[in-house]
């Protein structure tokens, strides 16, 4: 069994090593209502106009969008339910509320409860919009984003983990009550938790809900593999991508070169795209690929006269 930072709270429950692997190995994946299509990220309350941004996309081949929102600026649902139809790109799922003050694996009990609540409520959101797919986050981000050295980052998740596997048990259950499900996204080294997406994957499976999923974010497993201190317990991405396939039903994709979240187009950075395309369709992960670049209106319009799109399929195994 690969070494994570789950194991020593897999032997403090008492379930042992043995178990979860043949969890992992048993589970299948759940891709009712998956399909493996180009998306993008629907941003409101930005510079961006949404309709412009979302007409680019179209252009570039995306077919449904995922709504993600300022939280200082956020619209109504009836202006995003329009500005989707008007560009003709329909949403399919949201991003859940994330930030410094929102830590679902803190260790303080009030906190992790009030994380659960403000999820449940983004469920309804959803729901209002149309959608049943929530993404969120493990973790808080670390005040000022301070990247953690590895011996902080392996105490923090060993106080971690078992707190925040109580918060996936109860947003299973909410997602069962509601009919929405959660997709939990792998963060970058920046974060008290998270950034080993196969760990994070195994603690989705273990709860075994068809309302907990994981969303794999290509750029931000990119990053932890590349941290000098992780290089040997985080696998590459595709690595990564093939040993999460399981617990997948949605996907982030954009590049970067390991060194920050910069969010560029796929092949602009050193990510390995040949074998994440030939992971993706080995393992075949049919869930859709949302293209995660928090560009201008400019530059996605250029993208979509070079017909980038093709391309872009092609790196992200669509057919």
């Amino acid at each position: 069994m690969r070494v994570g930072p789950t194991d020593e709270w897999i032997v403090a429950e008492g379930l042992g090593v043995d178990l979860i692997d043949s969890l992992y190995c048993a589970l299948r994946p759940v891709r009712e209502h998956f399909m493996a299509i180009l998306a993008t990220t629907a941003a409101f309350g930005f510079d961006a106009d949404p309709v412009r941004l979302l007409t680019a996309y179209r252009a570039l081949g995306c077919t449904a969008c995922q709504y993600y929102r300022n939280r200082e600026r956020a619209p109504a649902v009836s202006v995003v339910q329009q500005a989707v139809k008007a560009a003709g790109v329909p949403l399919d799922s949201t991003h859940g509320l994330f930030g410094e003050d929102l830590d679902p694996s803190s260790p303080d009990h009030d906190h992790r409860q009030y994380c659960i609540k403000t999820y449940a409520n983004e469920a309804k959101l959803a729901l209002q919009l149309g959608v049943s797919m929530v993404v969120i986050h493990p973790a808080g981000l670390n005040p000022g984003k301070r990247v953690m050295t590895p011996a902080e980052a392996a105490e923090s998740q060993a106080a971690r983990w078992p707190k925040f596997q109580g918060v996936l048990r109860a947003l299973a259950e909410v997602g069962e009550t509601l009919s929405v499900t959660f997709l939990v996204e792998n963060l970058p080294y920046n974060c008290p938790l998270g950034h080993d997406p196969v760990a994070l994957a195994r603690s989705v499976l273990l709860v075994d809900s068809s309302r907990l999923r994981m969303c794999f974010d290509t750029g931000h497993a990119h990053i932890a593999a590349g941290h000098p201190g992780l290089r040997e317990t985080i696998p590459p991405v595709h690595e990564a991508l093939r040993l999460c396939a399981p617990a997948i039903s949605y996907l982030h994709f954009h590049d970067n070169d390991t060194t920050a979240d910069d969010h560029k187009v796929p092949g602009e950075g050193t990510i390995d795209w040949e074998n994440v395309a030939g992971v993706l369709r080995d393992a075949k992960i049919d869930a859709p690929r949302m293209l995660e670049l928090f560009l201008p209106e400019t530059a996605i319009e250029a993208l979509a006269r070079a017909t980038a799109g093709p391309e872009l399929k092609r790196k992200l195994a669509i057919d």
